[in-house]
């Protein structure tokens, strides 16, 4: 008899639509060593703001995408983080409650957080049918409301949130945390059996034979100028904002000389553009399907990544975006401080300043142009060495059919 498992996270994609896919991969792995699964998540797509399955009237579309029953499922529309957010991830908890009733038996439910309504609802649902429960934490809510959104711990949605948190740690079967940092977080807070399961790319979707010239033709990129890009979410997290001064210095004082591309969406973007008006090193490109994304890097000649200046991120971030820039063998910048920062710099990857301060950045944009291209070239293949041994999603998801394995025997 096949052992069932189910991977619920709201916000899981496809390869095919911009957004993160480590369900799917977890899933595609799984699979293929016997698992039978389903992978739980909202038709309505983040990034593109629309239903992309779902009819009118529907609550649940199931289809067979690669190996994987995926199970798209109904909640509300919003275009802004207001209220109707909050609608959105309730609605997808009832439909998910509702769906999971009617679905034979799993041996093991996975919740996903961000939403820790709907990890709740997972984790109720794995009541119902008398099975094992995973709490996968992604990012450590309400934490990131009181540090990023300013709300106060004693405000009655955070204290909410707080207790379903400590309530997941404490009465999960396994806690999964991406970030290494988050591990004593965790612990505090009532997990006993903790695992360091991070984010990490799949090796072979980097393996592609298009060299870097030929990437920069197809992509409009000029070949006498050196890019750097970012690609991901464009929201307050992020501190794009940061990048954007930065590149305000650079256009002043190296016109013509560098580019810099900001890939993706999000709440900032519109801001962001308005900001960068008569900055003309910088240009702003829509996001691409997941899958498209190490040919896109392939253009770059180095990679940036930058959070906002709070202690959550000096700990509590495992960036997918940063294992898939270590991927692509281009040397990196970050601006993000604590664990990030450190690793790069222990490890020789590229350039790490403090976050949010535009001059810093700016000055290890003009030391990467000034560094010879074998250093550079170096910098990018300890990175993928980096890769390799720690990040690499093959290795993952050995680690976590290792835990389901001792679970289920």
């Amino acid at each position: 008899m096949s052992v069932k498992i189910w991977i619920i996270n709201q916000f899981a994609n496809t390869p095919d639509v911009p957004g993160h896919i480590r369900q799917y991969e977890l899933g595609q792995f799984l699979s293929n060593q016997g698992y039978e699964v389903e992978v739980f998540a909202s038709d309505y797509n983040l990034t593109q703001r629309q239903y992309r399955k779902l009819k009118l009237g529907q609550i649940c579309y199931s289809e067979n995408y690669q190996k994987l029953k995926w199970n798209w499922l109904y909640a509300t529309p919003y275009k802004i983080n207001n209220w109707q957010r909050y609608v959105n991830m309730v609605s997808f908890c009832i439909t998910l409650f509702f769906v999971g009733l009617t679905k034979p038996k799993p041996n093991i439910i996975i919740g996903s957080s961000p939403q820790l309504l709907a990890t709740f609802t997972a984790w109720l649902l794995a009541k119902v049918h008398g099975c094992s429960f995973y709490f996968e934490v992604r990012d450590l809510w309400p934490q990131v409301l009181i540090e990023l959104g300013g709300q106060s711990p004693k405000n009655l949605l955070v204290r909410g949130l707080a207790w379903i948190e400590q309530w997941l740690y404490r009465k999960s079967d396994r806690v999964i945390v991406l970030a290494s940092g988050a591990i004593d977080h965790v612990k505090h807070r009532g997990a006993t059996t903790v695992h360091w399961l991070p984010n990490g790319p799949n090796l072979t979707e980097f393996q592609n034979n298009i060299t870097p010239e030929q990437a920069k033709q197809h992509y409009g990129i000029p070949l006498d100028c050196t890019c750097l890009m970012y690609t991901g979410a464009h929201g307050t997290a992020n501190a794009l904002n940061t990048l954007v001064e930065a590149a305000r210095i650079l256009d002043h004082q190296h016109s013509g000389q560098v580019l810099i591309i900001l890939l993706g969406d999000g709440s900032e973007k519109e801001d962001l553009i308005k900001q960068a008006a008569d900055i003309h090193c910088l240009h702003f490109k829509d996001p691409l399907a997941k899958q498209e994304i190490p040919q896109f890097l392939q253009a770059a000649d180095g990679l940036i990544l930058t959070l906002k200046n709070i202690p959550l991120f000096q700990y509590g971030v495992s960036p997918n975006k940063l294992y898939d820039y270590y991927a692509s063998g281009k040397p990196v910048i970050v601006a993000v401080g604590g664990a990030v920062n450190s690793e790069v710099e222990a490890h020789q990857l590229g350039w790490a300043v403090s976050p949010e301060n535009p001059e810093d950045l700016a000055q290890a944009i003009l030391s990467f142009m000034n560094t010879p291209q074998e250093d550079r070239e170096a910098m990018g293949e300890r990175g993928m060495r980096l890769v390799q041994s720690t990040y690499s999603r093959a290795a993952i998801c050995q680690k976590l059919s290792k835990i389901i394995q001792a679970d289920i025997h």
